[in-house]
């Protein structure tokens, strides 16, 4: 296995619609905001959590905007 898919990264991961707390356990692990009509998830995942996810997410149905790396300065 590729050693860069196994070391975690930190995701942004954006959705539409503002969620509510009870999806919180659904996100173990990850920051969840809400602002502006979006969530917004953040921590560090690798390929394989990052891969769980996008298909939790779409398995909800909810619509995913936007999915960025956190680089730090």
């Amino acid at each position: 296995m590729d050693a860069d898919a196994t070391r975690p990264t930190c995701y942004r991961i954006v959705l539409k619609g503002e969620l509510g707390d009870d999806f919180q356990a659904l996100f173990e692990g990850l920051r969840l905001e809400r602002a502006g009509g979006e969530t917004v998830l953040t921590g560090a995942l690798d390929q394989a959590q990052l891969g769980g996810v996008i298909a939790r997410v779409q398995n909800l149905g909810i619509e995913l905007v936007s999915i960025e790396p956190v680089i730090k300065e």
